[in-house]
């Protein structure tokens, strides 16, 4: 393989998602599909070229591309508050953001040098704290895309802080597979107790479950290593 394929992959899906994004833009006027039109070519392309180089970090710093990630996805909540006008489109604005900026912010922490990264339990407990407060405001305004951002934030910080070096035990991630399972049941009690069983409810649940079960998923192969 020539070995500037992975820069001239990356070129490509800049190619096709600036221009197409901007026609997007132009012809629609809706921002934020738009951004993420753009960020759905871009994105392929970027894994392509992160795969295939053996050092992506030469063509794509890592603080930079933590920065891009951030900003496009602050504009996906700020566009979602402005043109929704209710907390539930900020939700939904919050999950948009989340699923364009946490691969950029798994990459940061992935190629950046270690020295330079948070510690690996600050950043795990920012993505649980901030999880639950969007699954709380899910739950309370009565919409599941405050899980589905939980979800997505909770296996974001778990992933940031493995790169950072935090290690969990087997047991403990055992011990967080269980813990989930029970408080997702709870939940779902909760809500058929309550006579309230939505879809806010039942994606909380899952979400509950799934992220700790997810994270076992992706850590345990690497974990046995050890």
């Amino acid at each position: 393989m020539n070995r500037r394929a992975p820069e001239l992959a990356l070129l490509t899906g800049v190619l096709l998602a600036v221009p197409i994004g901007a026609f997007a833009l132009w012809a629609t006027g809706d921002l934020s599909r738009s951004l993420l039109t753009g960020v759905a070519l871009l994105y392929p392309f970027s894994v392509y070229a992160i795969y295939h180089d053996d050092d992506p970090t030469a063509v794509l710093p890592p603080r930079a591309v933590a920065v891009a990630g951030t900003l496009v996805g602050a504009v996906l909540v700020a566009d979602a508050a402005a043109t929704g006008g209710t907390a539930a489109a900020t939700l939904r604005g919050a999950l948009m953001g989340l699923l364009v900026a946490a691969p950029a912010w798994i990459y940061a922490v992935t190629y950046a040098p270690v020295r330079t990264l948070p510690d690996g339990r600050a950043l795990l407990l920012a993505g649980a704290g901030g999880g639950v407060a969007l699954l709380l405001a899910g739950l309370l305004l009565g919409t599941p895309f405050g899980a589905a951002a939980a979800l997505v934030l909770w296996i974001t910080g778990a992933i940031a802080a493995r790169a950072a070096g935090f290690a969990a035990t087997p047991t403990a991630r055992l011990g967080a597979v269980a813990a989930g399972a029970v408080l997702g049941v709870a939940v779902l009690f909760a809500a058929l107790f309550a006579g309230s069983v939505s879809p806010a409810a039942v994606l909380s649940a899952v979400a509950l479950a799934l992220a700790p079960a997810l994270y076992y998923g992706l850590t345990v192969e690497t974990a046995s290593f050890e």
